[in-house]
């Protein structure tokens, strides 16, 4: 009896354990109590002589099969009382099938499990729940939701995503914002039910190198302040695959005083983030990449939650973080602002929940906004909901106009392939007007300013003309990434030229158009620039030939600028106007101190894209 007992203790355990210690350690008591319980079949061979009175006349091997038997039997009965007993005591628990983001994964998983937990106080251990948690990005998601978790032509939600969901708790309104949004613009019934903030987390700017706050100044302008500085660097999650990621972009393509920054202002912050961020689409991602190697970032845009993870030293989830790191020492406070826009953390039930699986959601809603769950929420670094943020519209959380800020960012980011030609001939070595310069080497500024703006994943090449002894082409420089290096080639590279020579512009003007036209970059911004002070010398080739070729190539997204100096027009009907009109570009007209101003105004409305 007293073995059985162990070994039922033992079977228990083993059904309970949650770690692979306690398992082995409950197989071991098994495995001890079944051999010790062989000791005693002598035992009970001597009972069943006692008991039936036949001592002596029983045989040895029959005795000892007999108390095996009893062994069995009462093994056999043990184990079956126990797994009734079981049953009574713990009934199959209701499964709730929770879906959340990939960057909150981890959160919602720890939360979940401790409302099973909470469920089970009281009701002898047993949990009312079996929450199951998975996550799906916020494309996949809303078009899965919006159908009712129907099948299309692109998806199928429950072979790629998981099972309809009871519950759904996204980062932010904007996601629900957006089924409800496709459901009307599909003439479908919105399917959701409910929708309840249960938290927020502000965007936060953290790191080793963040600066500090004075007064009641802006996120927007604490970042700008960071972004101005030299060799600044901020990382921040792809606003196009993460919500936390267009908050993020949200801050740092608006200004202090909340206006969208230019284009060509715009484009230098993006690129900044894009250079700084070491990998990956969503925050969670952009943390582990540090985590792996140690370090924490310089600066990074955020949410709170993810943050707090981090400095934690919590399991972020993603690769190679869904296990507890330890975390860089000494790391700063992060910078924390009322102002700043905000995860707000909605839960939403829907409309085809049925009643069971509807009361247990309800339930967990309860729990999450009553006091029970405050110590669990600011564990998993989650702050308390704020009344503000709590609509689907006049949100207080998020971007006023999410979509321009997602036009914005689509639009700076764009990588550029860019030939600049430079006029060498004989007449750009006169005076700059009054000054004592060369128009040459004023346009060699105006190179350097240009230079200046191109990113680390701009390509660009210099081209002089018309072509001088000893060299075959008109390159001088090949195209290359805009590193600092190359910059520096490049405005290097024209101190060494000597204006001389006609002005072969048409020909020039063709052979960039083609060659810009051989490579054929997804998304990318392709231009010829020429600067130049005079017209077009020599035959071949002519005007109407010219602007023949350049329109061709400018269907394939190739522009041309002209920046006229000099003797050299932008007048209406005039050959610079002709073939920048077809080219799908602009002429513009700069007087010889001008060239440098011009130069840069030009590369802000091209990469403005307009």
């Amino acid at each position: 009896m007293v073995a059985l007992a162990i070994a039922g203790g033992a079977q228990f355990a083993m059904e309970r354990a949650d770690n692979s210690w306690l398992l082995l350690v409950a197989a071991m008591v098994m495995a001890a109590v079944s051999i010790w319980s062989l000791a005693y079949r002598e035992s009970i061979a001597w009972l069943l002589d006692y008991l039936y009175g036949l001592p002596g006349r029983m045989p040895r091997r029959a005795k000892v099969t007999a108390a095996g038997g009893v062994l069995l039997v009462l093994a056999a009965s043990s184990a079956a009382l126990y797994e009734s007993a079981r049953e009574a005591v713990c009934p199959q628990a209701l499964e709730m099938r929770i879906l959340t983001s990939p960057e909150g994964l981890q959160a919602t998983r720890e939360v979940a499990h401790e409302y099973a937990r909470f469920t089970a106080r009281g009701h002898d251990g047993c949990p009312a729940v079996y929450p199951y948690v998975y996550a799906a990005g916020t494309l996949a998601t809303t078009g899965a939701l919006t159908r009712q978790w129907a099948d299309s032509k692109e998806q199928k939600p429950l072979e790629e995503l998981g099972p309809r969901p009871d519950v759904w708790l996204p980062d932010s309104m904007l996601d629900v914002r957006e089924v409800q949004e496709i459901a009307v613009k599909a003439t479908l019934p919105s399917p959701l039910r409910t929708v309840t903030s249960i938290a927020t987390s502000p965007i936060v700017l953290a790191g080793t190198a963040v600066p500090q706050t004075e007064g009641d100044a802006t996120l927007s302008a604490v970042v700008a302040g960071l972004l101005d500085r030299s060799g600044a660097a901020l990382s921040a999650a792809d606003p196009e695959a993460s919500t936390a990621g267009l908050l993020a972009a949200d801050v740092y393509l608006h200004d202090a005083s909340g206006e969208a920054v230019e284009a060509a202002v715009a484009r230098r912050r993006a690129q900044i983030v894009a250079d700084s961020t070491v990998a990956g689409t969503d925050e969670v991602s952009v943390l582990c990449a540090y985590l792996r190697e140690g370090k924490a970032p310089p600066a990074v845009l955020t949410s709170l939650r993810t943050w707090r993870r981090f400095v934690s030293g919590r399991a972020l989830g993603g690769a190679g973080c869904s296990s507890p790191r330890t975390p860089p020492e000494d790391l700063p406070a992060p910078v924390v602002l009322d102002s700043a826009p905000a995860l707000d953390h909605p839960l939403v039930q829907f409309t085809w929940t049925g009643p069971g699986q509807r009361a247990a959601v309800e339930a967990f809603q309860a729990w999450l906004r009553g006091e029970d769950a405050d110590a669990v929420l600011r564990e998993a670094g989650l702050g308390e909901p704020d009344p503000a943020c709590a609509g689907l519209n006049g949100n207080a959380c998020v971007p006023r106009d999410p979509a321009e800020t997602l036009d914005r960012y689509e639009q700076a980011k764009r990588p550029g392939r860019v030939l600049l030609a430079v006029d060498s001939s004989g007449s750009m070595a006169q005076p700059a007007g009054s000054r004592r310069t060369t128009r040459f080497a004023v346009a060699a500024q105006g190179v350097a300013a240009a230079a200046a703006q191109m990113g680390t994943r701009d390509e660009f090449g210099l081209w002089t003309f018309p072509i001088p002894d000893g060299r075959k082409t008109f390159e001088l420089v090949g195209p290359a990434e805009g590193s600092a290096r190359h910059r520096e080639t490049v405005v290097g590279a024209l101190r060494a030229v000597k204006p001389d020579g006609g002005t072969p512009l048409y020909a020039t003007i063709q052979a960039g158009m083609r060659e810009l036209g051989k490579v054929r970059g997804e998304g990318q911004i392709r231009a010829f620039v020429v600067l130049t002070d005079g017209e077009n010398t020599g035959a071949k080739p002519g005007l109407k030939q010219t602007a023949a070729e350049v329109e061709r190539i400018a269907r394939d997204g190739v522009r041309l600028y002209v920046i006229a100096t000099g003797e050299a027009e932008c007048g209406d009907d005039g050959p610079l106007y002709q073939l920048t009109r077809a080219g799908r570009g602009g002429c513009l007209t700069a007087g010889a101190a001008e060239v440098p101003d011009t130069m840069t105004q030009l590369f802000k409305t091209l990469w403005s894209g307009e």
